[in-house]
C-alpha cells in the first residue's frame, strides 16, 4: 500500500471484468498533493459505486456504461483508466480534455491491435466505442521518455557521450530544443539518439513544465542535475 500510483489504474479494468475490486491507497513521488479524484469521478460517471476507506478504494458496478467525461485537467493516469475501462463497455465513451502523451497513444495502439475501437480527435478528445471482446496480440512499448531525458542530462553534465537505443525524436521535441539551448548536442540515428555536450560553457535556462507537448514534469529532475553545471542562475517552475 502506498508504494506507487499503479494500482489505481487497475480499478476500472477490474470492475469491468469481475464487477467489484479493491485497490490500495496510491503512493508515488512526493511532489505535493496528488489526489485520484479524476479517476474516481470518471468511474462514477460510468456507473460505478465507489467507497473510499483508510486502506484504499473499493468499486463495484453491475455494468459500466458509455458516457461523456470532461476531465478538469488532462491527467495521464485518469485518461488511461477511462480508456481501459471503456473498451469493453457498451456504448460510446467520449473523453474531453484528455491527455495525449505518447504513452497514451501507445496504449491506444496496443488496444487497437487487440480489437478495440478508439478514435483520437482534435482538441484533446478521445472517443471509445465499446466492443464485445478483445484478443491477444504482440506489442513493443515506446521508449521511456524519462529514462531518455535522464541519460541525456547525464551525458551533458559529465561531458560524456551516451547513445540511448530506441529513443524517439518525435517524443522528445520540446526537451531537445531546451537541451540544445543550454549547450547539449544530439545526433538522431536509425536506432536511437546519441547525446553529448556541444559547448564547453553551459548556459542557464528558465523552464516551466506543462502537459504534452510541453516540457513534462518528470523531465525536470534530471534537467536540474544538468543545470548544476551551467553558468548563471536557472529556474524551473512546476
Amino acid at each position: 500500500s502506498g508504494v506507487n500510483r499503479i494500482p489505481i489504474l487497475m480499478l476500472g479494468p477490474l470492475i469491468q471484468r469481475v464487477g467489484e475490486a479493491t485497490v490500495p491507497v496510491v503512493g508515488g513521488c512526493k511532489i505535493g498533493d496528488r489526489p485520484v479524484d479524476f479517476h474516481l469521478d470518471a468511474l462514477e460517471v460510468m456507473g460505478a459505486t465507489i467507497e473510499t476507506h483508510a486502506e484504499g478504494y473499493t468499486a463495484a458496478a453491475v455494468q459500466l456504461k458509455g458516457t461523456h467525461i470532461q476531465l478538469p485537467y488532462p491527467s495521464v493516469g485518469a485518461t488511461e483508466n477511462i480508456i481501459m475501462s471503456a473498451v469493453l463497455t457498451p456504448g460510446t465513451t467520449v473523453i474531453t480534455n484528455a491527455a495525449v502523451e505518447p504513452e497514451i497513444i501507445d496504449t491506444i495502439l496496443f488496444l487497437q491491435k487487440m480489437g478495440a475501437m478508439i478514435q483520437v480527435d482534435v482538441d484533446r478528445q478521445i472517443v471509445i466505442e465499446g466492443v464485445n471482446r478483445l484478443h491477444g496480440t504482440t506489442h513493443r512499448t515506446v521508449a521511456d521518455r524519462i529514462e531518455v531525458a535522464s541519460f541525456a542530462a547525464a551525458a551533458v553534465a559529465t561531458d560524456g557521450r551516451i547513445k540511448v537505443k530506441h529513443a524517439q525524436q518525435s517524443h522528445m521535441i520540446t526537451y531537445l530544443n531546451i537541451f540544445r539551448k543550454v549547450g547539449g548536442g544530439f545526433e538522431v540515428e536509425e536506432d536511437g539518439i546519441t547525446f553529448f555536450r556541444a559547448r564547453k560553457d553551459l548556459l542557464p535556462a528558465h523552464i516551466e513544465t506543462d502537459v504534452h507537448p510541453g516540457f513534462m514534469t518528470d523531465w525536470q529532475q534530471p534537467f536540474v542535475v544538468l543545470l548544476t553545471q551551467a553558468n548563471g542562475v536557472s529556474v524551473i517552475h512546476e
